[in-house]
């Protein structure tokens, strides 16, 4: 039987039950244009706070993750299994803490646990519902070799298989829990006396809170990109720092804004992608490049960006370099993706409310699930 933490009360404030719909059945057409919050929440696509929610889950989550923690025995190593919105908190966790942490780190997506995790190493689960089922088959793979589980979720079977529980904030959607699940791991490995360092909570969250301040009004610099993103194709690049940010961009523009997006890495990327839009001027035309990095960058992949950005423009691809502040410690680096994954979150609902469509609906995804369902 695992051992849940009801570490605290999660309290989604009123009004505020993130993705229930309102009655659209009088409504003729997509939302007119304007603040993204008001058209969103007026025309029945999303109710205003869940952005604004934001800095709150961080706080929340990071204490809840802090106070369900015991000190462990040090594991070998922690293998992280989460899918898409639930899992993509473990990227955030891992791009930082190898500034921090000197275990070693798998994150699995899929249904396999690794052949290398033994009894000593540790399993982190997470699944928002608790019913994923990718998650669960590595959950039930790491019971069978006698590792240990720590999950974090919301309820479902997950619980009921897992060693402990971390208590998730119920009635979100999993991707908008992504800061809570984020959080609640930094929270948990602090607690658990794994990282070398300090999570920097309330500069993650000023941080946060700055981003709400820039998005406020109806010009600003998250409209500006959506702008330049809502008629192409979005081809994002990530240098490591922000490969997980990156990730994550990539699949709000898919879930809330109905985009095709795609993801790399720089410099990995640049090892074959240059020759496949050199010799493709017909399918170009259609893209947007946003380029993800910090300042103060490791100095050969400055000069990466440089000339591709230099080769994007002379090609007549629209290029945007979102660039964070310096990152030269774990807790800039934590800092820096707070304030970077809150702001590409408003670049994806305003691309949304720009095309008219749900960030709610995700009806692919269910026919998947159905599919997958009837055998």
């Amino acid at each position: 039987m695992a051992r849940v933490v009801p570490v605290m009360a999660w309290v989604c404030p009123p009004g505020a039950a993130i993705w229930r719909r309102h009655d659209r059945r009088d409504l003729d057409g997509p939302p007119a244009s304007g603040d993204v919050f008001n058209v969103l929440a007026d025309s029945g696509y999303v109710t205003k706070p869940h952005l604004q929610e934001t800095a709150r889950q961080l706080a929340a989550a990071h204490a809840a993750g802090e106070q369900a923690a015991h000190r462990l025995q040090r594991p070998a190593g922690l293998v992280f299994a989460g899918m898409g919105g639930s899992g993509i908190g473990a990227n955030f966790v891992k791009d930082a803490c190898t500034r921090a942490m000197d275990l070693p780190f798998t994150i699995v997506k899929h249904y396999q646990l690794p052949h290398h995790a033994t009894p000593d190493w540790h399993v982190v689960a997470v699944s928002y519902s608790g019913e994923t089922e990718e998650t669960l088959a590595v959950t039930r793979q790491a019971k069978a070799k006698a590792i240990p589980v720590t999950a974090f979720t919301t309820g479902g079977t997950l619980a009921t298989l897992a060693d402990e529980v971390v208590s998730l904030p119920p009635g979100f959607q999993p991707r908008h829990a992504v800061g809570a699940s984020w959080f609640s791991m930094l929270g948990w490995l602090e607690g658990s006396g794994l990282l070398n360092e300090e999570v920097p909570v309330q500069a993650a969250v000023q941080a946060v809170e700055e981003v709400d301040r820039q998005c406020a009004g109806a010009d600003n610099a998250a409209r500006r990109l959506a702008t330049m993103l809502v008629d192409k194709i979005p081809q994002i690049y990530a240098t490591p720092a922000m490969y997980g940010v990156g990730r994550f961009f990539r699949a709000m523009l898919n879930e809330n804004a109905k985009k095709i997006a795609s993801v790399e890495m720089v410099p990995e990327c640049n090892h074959n992608d240059f020759t496949g839009w050199g010799g493709d001027p017909d399918a170009r035309r259609h893209f947007a490049v946003v380029m993800l990095s910090h300042a103060e960058q490791n100095p050969e992949i400055m000069k990466r960006i440089a000339f591709m950005r230099q080769r994007y423009e002379s090609w007549g691809v629209p290029w945007h370099h979102q660039q964070a502040r310096p990152i030269h410690s774990f807790a800039e680096h934590v800092v820096e993706q707070a304030r970077m994954f809150h702001f590409l979150d408003y670049v994806s609902f305003y691309v949304a409310e720009m095309r008219g469509v749900d960030p709610g609906e995700i009806k692919e995804i269910l026919a998947l699930k159905e599919y997958l369902r009837s055998g």
